[in-house]
């Protein structure tokens, strides 16, 4: 397989992709490659390899983003349903 170097790195930014691999549970190496296929892949063919979100997650992770812009209610929900309809709508006519 191919090598490749990369000299200097700010050492910020250094720091900051070896903290990032850890947190992801990956090698320095591993998370570089990572970044490297995620730049250069077709999304469609990284997000194959991508694990599903748990639903249950992905419905927390979308109340809590709704609430924290000020969709707090069921009807503040549904007119921004409603809003971005009519803007798509608009869109293609």
């Amino acid at each position: 397989m191919t090598k490749v170097i990369i000299e200097d790195i700010d050492p910020i930014v250094f720091e900051k992709l070896k903290n990032q691999a850890v947190r992801r549970g990956r090698s320095l190496q591993a998370e570089l490659k990572y970044i490297i296929e995620l730049a250069v892949l077709s999304p469609s063919r990284f997000a194959a390899n991508l694990p599903l979100i748990p639903l249950e997650d992905l419905q927390q992770s979308v109340q809590k983003s709704l609430r924290d812009s000020g969709y707090d209610s069921r009807d503040k929900v549904i007119q921004l349903v409603q809003e971005v309809k009519k803007e798509i709508a608009d869109e293609y006519s």
